[in-house]
């Protein structure tokens, strides 16, 4: 009698084991195929910046591969899927010679090239899918003259179907023996809105001060549209005008200011350069109630993506100004250095 229960015991477990390792293939169900002809089969969890990554249970952390290295995929998982801008919710299978069908069910949303897939993360209800955050700082020390340099960065994001939140905060602070310290603070609330094909709209609240320019505070409240020239999985460009109102005050007089300004700019990204990434950002104000003025905000960064979500990243930023604040610089520019995470 006990072997027999013992029997039937160990025919359970088995069987347990076999059902648990059946959930586990249903849920690794995309699958890859390479130009190499390999292939992998697991769980696609997004593809940005023409890298892919997959979770595989033969591996212990996830496999990123380059989107164009893939000759066939097919998913099972839903997905967000950002195509030249347009977002879709659904699954993806490769038709024939790289052509992609986007679906869901029997309904056929679009049939594209590969390479005009821009974005795919896997798709799942809640907050934490659609948020993104991140975070960097940096601190420089030399003897010489005592000099300190600490910078903060950091910002975060929340993305649906047709809009897109980001906010950002950035602080440097910079002090040197017998001069005084260097204070610079600055920040962005940013709403975007799909409307047609490449066209969006945009509204924005940027602030800003700092103490080379003498500004106390500097407050760009922004309504305007904007349009992808070029967008796909290595890289997108971008521009956007409107009318901004800009309202100034500065640290050495007390009169304020309030005009009213056109600003136009543009965004160039590139990332196809294996963990690499370059952003350029240019937006330019001429003054409508106050003529003559202009100004431009310009950032360049450079950013290395380290493993476990780890980046470094050097950043260029330059604020001119034709006609600034009494016995203030017309130009302030900052180089910082920074390692940081992101999610």
């Amino acid at each position: 009698m006990t072997n027999e229960v013992m029997r039937i015991f160990s025919i359970s477990i088995f069987i347990f084991i076999l059902s648990l390792s059946g959930v586990q293939l249903y849920g690794q169900s995309d699958t890859l195929v390479f130009n190499s002809g390999n292939r992998i089969v697991g769980e696609i969890k997004k593809m940005e910046k023409g890298i892919l990554e997959i979770d595989a249970a033969y591996g212990d952390e996830n496999f990123k591969v380059k989107w164009l290295q893939i000759d066939y995929i097919h998913t099972t998982s839903k997905f967000l899927i950002n195509i030249k801008n347009q977002i879709y919710e659904g699954q993806i299978a490769t038709e024939s010679d790289k052509t992609i069908r986007v679906f869901q069910a029997d309904s056929t949303y679009i049939i594209c090239a590969l390479e005009d897939i821009v974005y795919l993360k896997q798709y799942k209800d809640g907050f934490s899918n659609r948020f993104s955050a991140a975070v960097e700082v940096g601190f420089n020390l030399t003897k010489a003259q005592d000099v300190r340099q600490f910078s903060f960065r950091s910002s975060v994001g929340y993305k649906t179907s047709k809009s897109t939140f980001s906010a950002s905060y950035n602080i440097l602070r910079a002090s040197q023996s017998n001069t005084e310290t260097v204070k610079r603070t600055d920040g962005l609330l940013n709403y975007s809105r799909i409307l047609i094909k490449d066209w969006y709209g945009v509204a924005s609240i940027y602030t800003l001060s700092n103490t080379e320019q003498k500004i106390d505070l500097r407050a760009n409240s922004q309504l305007g549209i904007g349009n992808y020239l070029y967008a796909t999985n290595r890289a997108y460009w971008g521009i956007v005008t409107g009318v901004n109102n800009n309202l100034e005050r500065f640290t050495n007089s007390q009169s304020n200011r309030n005009t009213w300004e056109v600003f136009y700019g543009t965004e160039l990204n590139l990332y196809d350069v294996e963990d690499f990434n370059l952003a350029f950002v240019f937006v330019g104000y001429s003054g409508l109630t106050e003529k003559g003025r202009f100004r431009a905000d310009t950032t360049i960064d450079a950013k290395y993506d380290l493993p476990w979500n780890l980046f470094i990243r050097i950043g260029f930023s330059l604020n001119y100004d034709n006609q600034p604040a009494i016995n203030a610089s017309q130009t302030d520019y900052i180089l910082r250095t920074g390692i940081g995470w992101e999610w």
